[in-house]
């Protein structure tokens, strides 16, 4: 199967540059052409070279368009260079690490199968309709077809719900990377949520995916590294080894699974599609 995969990076370098190595090294169920958006030059975030081997096209903006519509200008300059014989494209921040590509087959799999649904990601609020935009598979003629998906300032996640509706399209949950949130009512520690502000898991063995933005971790990439080893149970990062992973795993599994027993406005009332102000 022929699949983009369409990698946005600001100043996440060292993040972006072992993302590559992982794809390079574990994606192996699909042909890939890897293209990396990067708008982070003006402020001295510029791709070192040892990353350019990894890369199929890259893109480099003079401009940044600013943190609200920084993620949007990404993805809709990544979008024109989307090879024509590319059936489904995977949308990916750079910090979100991925062992292995059978996630990405599966949904690929299951989009073909249902006509209707063009886009594959994660719940992302429980209130709203919302879709996860840090990993995200969607059908290239989609894309194609409405640019505008990608054309939002606030809300990102609410947007796309919103706009699939608007164009009569469906959307499939990746469960394997759900749930993403703990409840808003928690506002203390919380096992493998390091940003309580945020109130969001980073790691996700089901699919072998950690999203870590390193300053939330106390040892930085080398922690990440870690929390890779374990949800990928290997030592694919060797100088980060990591003893009894079944045991760390088993942990991650438990604390974001008891999560689905707390509280939440889903049990008693249904999502609505959020109002967005232009």
């Amino acid at each position: 199967m022929e699949i983009t995969v369409l990698i946005r990076v600001y100043d996440r370098i060292d993040d972006l540059k072992y993302n590559l190595q992982i794809i390079r090294d574990t994606w192996k169920d699909n042909n890939y052409h890897v293209i990396v958006v990067s708008n982070g030059k003006s402020k001295g975030y510029d791709i070192p070279s040892d990353s350019l081997r990894h890369i199929d096209k890259l893109v480099v903006l003079e401009e940044n368009a600013g943190h609200r519509k920084g993620n949007s200008q990404l993805l809709m300059e990544g979008a024109k260079f989307i090879p024509e014989s590319s059936q489904f494209t995977l949308i990916l921040e750079a910090d979100t690490w991925v062992y292995g590509d059978a996630i990405i087959s599966k949904y690929a799999k299951r989009l073909a199968e249902t006509p209707n649904a063009v886009w594959a990601s994660a719940d992302w609020y429980d209130k709203y309709y919302a879709l996860a935009t840090d990993f995200a598979l969607i059908k290239t003629d989609y894309i194609r077809k409405h640019p505008g998906i990608f054309d939002f300032e606030l809300f990102p996640e609410c947007h796309i719900t919103n706009f699939l509706r608007d164009t009569n399209s469906d959307f499939i949950w990746i469960t394997e990377n759900m749930p993403v949130h703990v409840p808003s009512y928690i506002s203390y520690k919380y096992p493998y949520v390091p940003n309580i502000k945020e109130g969001r898991f980073y790691v996700f063995p089901k699919s072998k995916t950690v999203t870590h933005h390193i300053e939330f971790l106390k040892d930085g990439i080398e922690q990440k590294k870690g929390y890779f080893n374990i949800v990928s149970d290997t030592d694919y990062f060797p100088e980060a080894k990591i003893s009894a992973k079944a045991w760390n795993r088993f942990k991650m599994r438990f604390w974001i699974g008891l999560t689905k027993c707390f509280v939440k406005r889903s049990w008693y009332s249904k999502k609505t599609y959020k109002e967005i102000e232009e």
